[in-house]
């Protein structure tokens, strides 16, 4: 009776299923997902295993039939363009045409016969017509160079500076870097004629030899930038210094493992040293040494570098970073360079040096009496005495520390041990030797006039 009663229901469903198709009724949801269910998975695995060639585009079929939209056929890069004798317009017909050519050898028979003027004429349309081509790098730099040759030298900048923006890798970048060099030191000399010849070029290679400055220093447009010149064609209109700074700066940016750039670097931090505007100075001096260790300026740079950080020390109220630099600085000069010619001086700026931290230090100790915080000077007593026990501070801070009352720096570890372990005034008046001329009361270093810079310049 089990084995019927299953049979039975077994068939049931498919006697509905033939009763709802002869009924004329749609078929249910159960036999729609036993029938498509199996059919959509089946179909599923079979394209994962063939692929579905409508959709593969390398066939060319489907909808990539008749269409190249993904080709690679016809896109080679610039070796295979070159070997196969394919380029762009400019490489096949325009960059290197016949009348290209006589067109540059026609400039070059000018500038040969120091025809500069038409020369000039010939190299800026060669510019205009071929750019971003060997014929426009060519020109530029000739352009520049007629400019030079006829002392238009801020013409001549202006060139060589769109040679270097638009052909970073020219081929002229050393003798542009020669004509800048000397430009800026044509300038310079003209805005300052104390600092001529202050600053040699070290490399093996020979300076370029430039116009004659047709300026005197007591021409007001050349020590102001903001007064025109209108008569001197070797000077730019406005700023003549500024020009000048912005030619060094072009060198060793555009050829900064060339032979100018650590010249150019040196010169410009010698220009500000002159100026009394130490921030920059020591911001190129230590552009200097870091970036070329093995520049024949490094010695200068350290001790240089040492003095512009020194005076730019503002005194005990300001910032002491540069104090500790300056310090940590020399302290490196005397040991990388032992037979330097200002090792002497080196180590009197040294002590010097330590005089004004020690200031600095007593500053702190003046500061907290006037605002009456005893336990405050008691501690920074404490650091004077304790760091600079040398120095006329010192003495200055045992005796405000026998003036704390005892009790007002109870609870402080160690002071009121420290306090008793000093000697009474008396004891040290007979035991302090007389302050020598070097631990007299100093000032700040910008305010002391000792601006005596290093003997080399």
């Amino acid at each position: 009776m089990t084995n019927c009663r299953t049979q039975t229901k077994q068939t049931e469903p498919v006697a509905s299923a033939e009763v709802d198709e002869g009924s004329g009724r749609l078929p249910s949801v159960r036999t729609i997902l036993q029938v498509w269910i199996p059919a959509v998975l089946l179909t599923g695995v079979f394209v994962s295993v063939t692929g579905c060639r409508s959709f593969r585009p390398s066939d060319g079929e489907g909808i990539f039939a008749n269409s190249d939209l993904l080709s690679t056929k016809g896109i080679r890069g610039p070796l295979e363009r070159t070997l196969s004798g394919q380029d762009d317009v400019l490489s096949r017909g325009a960059r290197f045409s016949e009348a290209g050519q006589r067109q540059a050898v026609a400039a070059r028979k000018l500038f040969d016969e120091q025809k500069y003027p038409e020369a000039l004429k010939r190299y800026k349309a060669i510019a205009k017509k071929y750019p971003e081509s060997s014929a426009g790098e060519e020109a530029w730099f000739r352009i520049g160079e007629c400019h030079f040759a006829m002392q238009e030298l801020p013409a001549a900048q202006d060139a060589y500076d769109k040679l270097f923006v638009d052909y970073p890798s020219t081929k002229y970048v050393a003798d542009a870097s020669r004509r800048l060099f000397t430009i800026a030191k044509t300038w310079l000399e003209i805005t300052d004629p104390l600092g001529q010849s202050q600053i040699k070029t070290v490399s093996q290679e020979n300076e370029i030899e430039g116009p004659k400055p047709e300026s005197s220093s007591s021409d007001p447009s050349a020590k102001y930038g903001l007064i025109p010149n209108f008569f001197d064609k070797t000077r730019p209109i406005f700023d003549t210094k500024g020009r000048a700074r912005n030619a060094l700066k072009s060198i060793w940016l555009n050829d900064p493992t060339g032979p100018l750039a650590d010249d150019a670097l040196m010169l410009t931090a010698s220009y500000y040293m002159r100026r009394d505007n130490y921030i920059e100075a020591d911001r190129y001096f230590e552009i200097l040494r870091e970036e070329y260790p093995d520049s024949p300026h490094l010695e200068d740079a350290f001790v240089l570098g040492s003095h512009v950080k020194q005076m730019s020390y503002r005194g005990p109220f300001y910032d002491g970073t540069s104090l500790i630099s300056a310090s940590n600085l020399k302290e490196r000069t005397l040991q990388l360079f032992p037979d330097s010619e200002d090792r002497q001086q080196i180590r009197k700026d040294l002590q010097r040096l330590h005089l004004l931290e020690a200031q600095r230090a007593w500053s702190r100790v003046d500061f907290y009496r006037r605002k009456d915080n005893p336990r405050a000077v008691a501690i920074q007593c404490m650091q004077v005495i304790t760091e600079f026990p040398e120095t006329r501070y010192a003495e200055m801070a045992r005796t405000e520390i026998r003036r704390i009352n005892p009790a007002a720096v109870r609870g402080l570890p160690g002071v009121a041990e420290f306090m008793q372990s000093l000697p009474s005034a008396s004891e040290s008046a007979t035991e302090t030797p007389e302050s020598s001329p070097s631990e007299s009361r100093v000032k700040s270093v910008s305010a002391s006039g000792n601006r005596s810079p290093v003997s080399r310049l």
